[in-house]
Protein backbone atom coordinates (compact mmCIF):
# COMPACT_ATOMS: atom_id res chain seq x y z
CA UNK A 1 0.00 0.00 0.00
CA UNK A 2 1.86 2.73 -1.49
CA UNK A 3 2.01 6.63 -0.27
CA UNK A 4 1.05 8.63 -3.49
CA UNK A 5 0.50 11.88 -1.61
CA UNK A 6 0.65 14.37 1.24
CA UNK A 7 -1.29 17.31 1.71
CA UNK A 8 -1.21 19.71 4.77
CA UNK A 9 -4.57 21.51 5.46
CA UNK A 10 -3.77 24.51 8.37
CA UNK A 11 -6.99 25.00 10.30
CA UNK A 12 -7.60 28.15 12.33
CA UNK A 13 -10.99 27.98 14.44
CA UNK A 14 -12.24 31.03 16.38
CA UNK A 15 -13.11 30.24 19.82
CA UNK A 16 -14.68 32.07 23.03
CA UNK A 17 -13.14 31.69 26.34
CA UNK A 18 -15.27 34.00 27.88
CA UNK A 19 -12.64 37.14 28.02
CA UNK A 20 -10.73 38.67 25.20
CA UNK A 21 -7.74 37.06 24.16
CA UNK A 22 -4.66 37.36 25.67
CA UNK A 23 -1.22 37.64 23.61
CA UNK A 24 0.67 34.97 22.09
CA UNK A 25 3.65 35.19 19.81
CA UNK A 26 3.34 39.04 19.91
CA UNK A 27 -0.70 39.25 18.74
CA UNK A 28 -3.85 38.59 20.47
CA UNK A 29 -4.53 34.60 20.13
CA UNK A 30 -7.76 34.88 17.83
CA UNK A 31 -7.83 31.29 16.65
CA UNK A 32 -7.75 27.76 17.57
CA UNK A 33 -4.53 26.79 15.13
CA UNK A 34 -4.14 23.43 13.65
CA UNK A 35 -2.03 21.67 10.80
CA UNK A 36 -3.85 18.53 9.14
CA UNK A 37 -1.94 16.67 7.18
CA UNK A 38 -3.35 13.84 5.04
CA UNK A 39 -1.95 10.97 3.78
CA UNK A 40 -3.57 9.42 0.89
CA UNK A 41 -2.33 5.82 -0.81
CA UNK A 42 -3.13 4.22 -4.18
CA UNK A 43 -4.93 1.95 -2.45
CA UNK A 44 -7.64 4.43 -1.47
CA UNK A 45 -7.42 4.64 2.03
CA UNK A 46 -6.66 7.72 3.68
CA UNK A 47 -4.94 8.63 7.19
CA UNK A 48 -4.63 11.88 9.13
CA UNK A 49 -2.36 13.54 11.51
CA UNK A 50 -1.77 16.42 13.03
CA UNK A 51 1.07 18.76 13.66
CA UNK A 52 1.40 21.22 16.01
CA UNK A 53 -0.18 24.25 14.46
CA UNK A 54 0.35 27.79 17.21
CA UNK A 55 1.65 30.44 15.19
CA UNK A 56 4.55 28.19 13.52
CA UNK A 57 2.26 25.97 11.19
CA UNK A 58 3.52 27.75 8.27
CA UNK A 59 7.34 26.83 9.03
CA UNK A 60 5.86 23.13 9.63
CA UNK A 61 4.11 23.77 6.55
CA UNK A 62 7.19 24.04 4.17
CA UNK A 63 9.10 21.51 6.17
CA UNK A 64 6.57 18.58 5.52
CA UNK A 65 5.98 20.15 1.91
CA UNK A 66 9.80 20.36 1.24
CA UNK A 67 11.77 18.10 3.60
CA UNK A 68 9.10 15.49 4.77
CA UNK A 69 6.45 14.60 2.28
CA UNK A 70 9.39 13.89 -0.97
CA UNK A 71 10.42 10.82 1.47
CA UNK A 72 7.13 9.40 1.93
CA UNK A 73 6.28 9.41 -1.26
CA UNK A 74 5.89 5.69 -2.57
CA UNK A 75 6.81 4.22 0.61
CA UNK A 76 4.30 1.57 2.18
CA UNK A 77 1.82 3.11 4.75
CA UNK A 78 1.47 -0.19 6.26
CA UNK A 79 5.05 -0.60 7.59
CA UNK A 80 4.68 2.44 9.87
CA UNK A 81 8.18 2.29 11.82
CA UNK A 82 10.69 1.91 8.38
CA UNK A 83 9.05 4.89 7.55
CA UNK A 84 9.88 6.60 10.39
CA UNK A 85 12.81 5.14 10.96
CA UNK A 86 14.22 6.57 6.95
CA UNK A 87 12.42 10.18 7.97
CA UNK A 88 14.52 10.34 11.24
CA UNK A 89 17.93 8.93 9.84
CA UNK A 90 17.79 11.37 6.94
CA UNK A 91 16.70 14.29 8.69
CA UNK A 92 17.66 14.39 12.25
CA UNK A 93 20.33 17.14 11.43
CA UNK A 94 17.46 19.56 11.52
CA UNK A 95 16.84 18.98 14.95
CA UNK A 96 15.37 16.26 17.78
CA UNK A 97 12.59 18.90 18.88
CA UNK A 98 10.76 21.41 17.10
CA UNK A 99 9.51 21.94 13.62
CA UNK A 100 10.90 19.08 12.32
CA UNK A 101 9.39 17.19 15.30
CA UNK A 102 5.86 18.47 15.04
CA UNK A 103 6.11 17.31 11.32
CA UNK A 104 7.14 13.52 11.89
CA UNK A 105 3.92 13.46 14.84
CA UNK A 106 1.49 14.35 11.45
CA UNK A 107 2.83 11.22 9.86
CA UNK A 108 3.22 8.93 12.36
CA UNK A 109 -0.24 9.97 13.64
CA UNK A 110 -1.67 9.05 9.81
CA UNK A 111 -0.04 6.19 9.54
CA UNK A 112 -0.97 4.55 12.59
CA UNK A 113 -4.78 5.84 11.23
CA UNK A 114 -4.41 3.87 7.90
CA UNK A 115 -3.52 0.87 9.64
CA UNK A 116 -6.52 1.05 11.68
CA UNK A 117 -8.45 1.27 8.33
CA UNK A 118 -6.66 -1.23 6.74
CA UNK A 119 -7.31 -4.01 9.61
CA UNK A 120 -11.18 -2.67 10.23
CA UNK A 121 -9.81 -1.90 13.70
CA UNK A 122 -9.62 0.91 15.94
CA UNK A 123 -6.07 2.21 16.94
CA UNK A 124 -6.76 1.60 20.37
CA UNK A 125 -6.90 -2.34 19.46
CA UNK A 126 -3.67 -2.44 17.49
CA UNK A 127 -2.15 -1.16 20.52
CA UNK A 128 -3.39 -3.16 23.44
CA UNK A 129 -6.45 -4.29 25.11
CA UNK A 130 -8.85 -0.98 25.74
CA UNK A 131 -8.94 -0.37 29.86
CA UNK A 132 -10.75 2.63 30.05
CA UNK A 133 -13.55 3.16 27.20
CA UNK A 134 -15.05 6.07 28.59
CA UNK A 135 -12.50 8.97 29.79
CA UNK A 136 -12.37 11.37 32.16
CA UNK A 137 -11.76 15.08 30.75
CA UNK A 138 -10.18 17.94 33.09
CA UNK A 139 -11.44 21.41 31.56
CA UNK A 140 -8.18 23.54 30.56
CA UNK A 141 -9.03 26.94 30.80
CA UNK A 142 -7.52 29.62 28.78
CA UNK A 143 -5.90 32.21 30.55
CA UNK A 144 -7.72 35.52 32.34
CA UNK A 145 -5.69 37.32 34.29
CA UNK A 146 -8.78 37.75 36.70
CA UNK A 147 -9.27 35.80 39.38
CA UNK A 148 -13.22 36.75 39.33
CA UNK A 149 -13.43 35.56 35.96
CA UNK A 150 -11.16 31.93 36.45
CA UNK A 151 -13.72 31.59 39.17
CA UNK A 152 -16.37 31.64 37.58
CA UNK A 153 -15.34 29.63 34.39
CA UNK A 154 -13.88 26.84 36.84
CA UNK A 155 -17.15 26.80 38.56
CA UNK A 156 -19.38 26.57 35.49
CA UNK A 157 -17.22 23.63 34.20
CA UNK A 158 -17.83 21.56 37.43
CA UNK A 159 -21.82 22.70 37.10
CA UNK A 160 -21.51 21.15 33.27
CA UNK A 161 -19.96 17.82 35.08
CA UNK A 162 -16.16 18.22 34.85
CA UNK A 163 -14.88 16.58 37.77
CA UNK A 164 -11.24 18.14 37.19
CA UNK A 165 -10.42 21.67 36.09
CA UNK A 166 -7.08 23.43 35.11
CA UNK A 167 -5.94 27.22 35.53
CA UNK A 168 -3.57 28.71 33.27
CA UNK A 169 -2.59 31.76 35.82
CA UNK A 170 0.18 32.69 37.91
CA UNK A 171 -1.62 34.52 41.03
CA UNK A 172 -2.62 33.35 44.47
CA UNK A 173 -5.93 34.56 43.74
CA UNK A 174 -7.01 32.77 41.05
CA UNK A 175 -6.63 29.96 42.80
CA UNK A 176 -7.51 30.39 45.97
CA UNK A 177 -11.23 32.10 43.94
CA UNK A 178 -11.22 29.02 42.18
CA UNK A 179 -11.03 26.58 45.02
CA UNK A 180 -13.51 28.33 46.35
CA UNK A 181 -15.69 28.47 43.90
CA UNK A 182 -15.55 24.65 42.61
CA UNK A 183 -15.42 22.85 46.48
CA UNK A 184 -12.85 20.70 47.93
CA UNK A 185 -13.87 17.44 46.11
CA UNK A 186 -12.95 18.74 42.78
CA UNK A 187 -9.45 17.99 40.84
CA UNK A 188 -7.76 21.85 40.37
CA UNK A 189 -4.51 21.77 38.47
CA UNK A 190 -2.32 24.96 38.02
CA UNK A 191 -0.62 25.60 34.56
CA UNK A 192 2.39 28.18 35.32
CA UNK A 193 3.47 28.33 31.64
CA UNK A 194 7.23 28.62 32.97
CA UNK A 195 7.89 31.97 34.71
CA UNK A 196 9.47 31.35 37.50
CA UNK A 197 12.83 30.43 39.00
CA UNK A 198 13.38 28.22 42.12
CA UNK A 199 12.67 30.54 45.07
CA UNK A 200 9.51 32.40 43.37
CA UNK A 201 8.21 29.03 42.42
CA UNK A 202 9.08 27.72 45.47
CA UNK A 203 7.17 30.87 47.22
CA UNK A 204 4.43 30.29 45.13
CA UNK A 205 4.22 26.81 46.17
CA UNK A 206 3.74 27.24 49.64
CA UNK A 207 1.20 30.36 49.14
CA UNK A 208 -1.06 28.00 47.25
CA UNK A 209 -0.19 24.80 49.29
CA UNK A 210 -3.80 25.46 51.26
CA UNK A 211 -5.70 24.89 48.51
CA UNK A 212 -4.83 21.89 47.66
CA UNK A 213 -3.88 21.72 43.86
CA UNK A 214 -3.15 18.06 41.83
CA UNK A 215 -0.18 19.41 40.11
CA UNK A 216 1.73 23.11 39.04
CA UNK A 217 2.71 22.40 35.69
CA UNK A 218 5.78 23.84 34.03
CA UNK A 219 6.40 26.41 37.07
CA UNK A 220 10.36 27.09 35.39
CA UNK A 221 12.00 29.22 33.16
CA UNK A 222 14.18 28.11 31.32
CA UNK A 223 11.81 25.27 30.58
CA UNK A 224 14.49 22.70 30.17
CA UNK A 225 16.97 22.62 33.62
CA UNK A 226 15.56 19.48 34.62
CA UNK A 227 18.34 20.05 37.53
CA UNK A 228 16.34 23.26 39.07
CA UNK A 229 12.95 21.07 38.61
CA UNK A 230 14.81 18.66 40.48
CA UNK A 231 15.78 21.43 43.07
CA UNK A 232 12.05 22.62 43.41
CA UNK A 233 10.62 18.85 43.50
CA UNK A 234 13.40 18.56 46.79
CA UNK A 235 11.72 21.94 48.54
CA UNK A 236 8.50 21.46 47.95
CA UNK A 237 5.11 19.14 48.44
CA UNK A 238 2.91 19.70 45.32
CA UNK A 239 3.66 17.29 42.78
CA UNK A 240 5.23 18.66 39.80
CA UNK A 241 4.02 18.08 36.19
CA UNK A 242 6.21 18.83 32.67
CA UNK A 243 6.42 17.40 29.28
CA UNK A 244 5.19 19.09 26.49
CA UNK A 245 7.92 21.00 25.04
CA UNK A 246 10.75 17.89 25.75
CA UNK A 247 11.03 17.22 22.39
CA UNK A 248 11.53 13.31 21.88
CA UNK A 249 11.42 10.30 23.52
CA UNK A 250 15.00 9.77 24.38
CA UNK A 251 15.00 13.46 25.68
CA UNK A 252 12.04 12.55 28.04
CA UNK A 253 13.70 9.60 29.57
CA UNK A 254 15.95 12.06 30.78
CA UNK A 255 13.36 14.35 32.37
CA UNK A 256 11.84 11.32 33.86
CA UNK A 257 15.15 10.32 35.47
CA UNK A 258 16.29 13.70 36.68
CA UNK A 259 13.18 15.76 36.95
CA UNK A 260 11.35 14.49 39.83
CA UNK A 261 7.91 14.95 37.95
CA UNK A 262 4.99 12.98 39.42
CA UNK A 263 3.24 13.54 35.75
CA UNK A 264 4.61 13.19 32.22
CA UNK A 265 2.63 15.79 29.91
CA UNK A 266 4.15 14.48 26.39
CA UNK A 267 2.24 16.29 23.51
CA UNK A 268 1.77 13.44 20.63
CA UNK A 269 2.01 16.19 17.94
CA UNK A 270 5.14 17.74 18.92
CA UNK A 271 7.15 14.69 20.58
CA UNK A 272 6.57 12.11 17.85
CA UNK A 273 3.09 10.81 17.28
CA UNK A 274 1.58 7.91 19.05
CA UNK A 275 4.67 6.02 18.87
CA UNK A 276 6.23 8.75 21.17
CA UNK A 277 3.55 8.50 23.10
CA UNK A 278 3.88 5.06 23.74
CA UNK A 279 7.25 4.99 24.55
CA UNK A 280 7.18 8.03 27.00
CA UNK A 281 4.26 5.81 28.57
CA UNK A 282 6.12 2.90 28.75
CA UNK A 283 9.25 4.38 30.25
CA UNK A 284 6.71 6.65 32.95
CA UNK A 285 5.31 3.85 33.70
CA UNK A 286 8.39 2.01 34.51
CA UNK A 287 9.42 4.77 36.85
CA UNK A 288 6.03 5.10 38.40
CA UNK A 289 5.07 8.57 36.82
CA UNK A 290 2.07 9.13 36.03
CA UNK A 291 1.41 9.73 32.47
CA UNK A 292 -1.10 13.32 31.59
CA UNK A 293 -0.58 13.85 28.22
CA UNK A 294 -0.98 17.31 26.67
CA UNK A 295 -3.95 17.34 24.42
CA UNK A 296 -5.06 21.44 23.52
CA UNK A 297 -6.13 20.25 20.25
CA UNK A 298 -9.27 19.55 18.32
CA UNK A 299 -8.61 16.97 15.83
CA UNK A 300 -6.40 13.66 15.01
CA UNK A 301 -3.93 14.46 17.95
CA UNK A 302 -6.47 14.66 20.56
CA UNK A 303 -8.20 11.63 19.04
CA UNK A 304 -4.88 9.85 18.78
CA UNK A 305 -4.26 10.77 22.38
CA UNK A 306 -7.60 9.50 23.75
CA UNK A 307 -6.58 6.19 21.92
CA UNK A 308 -3.51 5.62 23.91
CA UNK A 309 -5.28 7.25 26.93
CA UNK A 310 -7.65 4.45 26.75
CA UNK A 311 -4.81 1.49 26.66
CA UNK A 312 -2.69 2.66 29.79
CA UNK A 313 -3.34 1.15 33.30
CA UNK A 314 -3.11 4.39 35.46
CA UNK A 315 -6.31 6.46 35.72
CA UNK A 316 -6.26 8.38 32.82
CA UNK A 317 -7.33 11.96 32.44
CA UNK A 318 -7.77 13.83 28.92
CA UNK A 319 -7.04 17.52 28.61
CA UNK A 320 -9.05 19.54 26.52
CA UNK A 321 -8.72 23.18 26.50
CA UNK A 322 -12.02 24.98 27.57
CA UNK A 323 -13.62 27.35 25.26
CA UNK A 324 -16.63 27.23 22.51
CA UNK A 325 -16.23 27.22 18.78
CA UNK A 326 -18.34 27.57 16.01
CA UNK A 327 -17.68 23.29 15.25
CA UNK A 328 -15.93 20.06 15.91
CA UNK A 329 -13.05 19.17 13.67
CA UNK A 330 -14.06 15.54 15.29
CA UNK A 331 -17.38 15.62 15.53
CA UNK A 332 -18.99 14.67 18.28
CA UNK A 333 -16.17 12.31 19.16
CA UNK A 334 -14.52 14.99 20.94
CA UNK A 335 -16.86 16.47 22.73
CA UNK A 336 -17.43 15.84 26.42
CA UNK A 337 -20.63 15.17 28.04
CA UNK A 338 -21.11 15.25 31.67
CA UNK A 339 -17.00 15.58 31.57
CA UNK A 340 -16.37 12.33 29.63
CA UNK A 341 -15.77 11.30 26.34
CA UNK A 342 -15.59 7.20 25.02
CA UNK A 343 -12.72 6.37 22.80
CA UNK A 344 -13.59 5.98 19.61
CA UNK A 345 -14.29 1.93 18.09
CA UNK A 346 -14.73 3.18 14.69
CA UNK A 347 -12.06 1.98 12.14
CA UNK A 348 -8.52 3.83 12.70
CA UNK A 349 -8.80 7.13 14.34
CA UNK A 350 -12.24 7.92 14.20
CA UNK A 351 -11.37 11.18 11.83
CA UNK A 352 -13.32 11.63 9.37
CA UNK A 353 -13.91 15.65 8.85
CA UNK A 354 -16.02 18.00 6.79
CA UNK A 355 -14.74 19.43 3.79
CA UNK A 356 -16.16 21.94 4.24
CA UNK A 357 -15.58 22.66 7.35
CA UNK A 358 -12.19 22.35 5.81
CA UNK A 359 -12.50 24.91 3.33
CA UNK A 360 -14.58 27.73 5.64
CA UNK A 361 -11.47 27.43 8.11
CA UNK A 362 -8.33 27.06 6.58
CA UNK A 363 -6.14 29.38 7.66
CA UNK A 364 -3.74 31.83 5.97
CA UNK A 365 -0.30 33.12 6.46
CA UNK A 366 -1.41 36.05 8.55
CA UNK A 367 -4.15 34.03 10.77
Amino acid sequence: MKIVSIDTLPIALPYDSGAAPLPLGGKPRTNMESLLVKVTTDSGLVGWGDAFGVRVWPITRLMIDRLVAPLCIGENALRRDEVMDKLNRTLYHFGRAGVLQYALSAIDIALWDIAGKAANLPVHALIGPLRTPDLPVYASLLPYRDPALAARFAARAVDQGYRYVKLHERDVASVRESRAAIGADVGLMVDLNCPFDVPAAEQFAADVAAYDPMWLEEPLFPVDDFDAMAELARRIDIPLAMGENVGNPMEFRRVLDTAGISFAQPSVVKTGGITALLEVARDAAQRQVRLMPHSAYFGPGLLATMHVLGTIRTAPILERFYCEMPVELAGDATLPRNGMVQVPQTPGLGFDPDPDVLRRYAATAQA
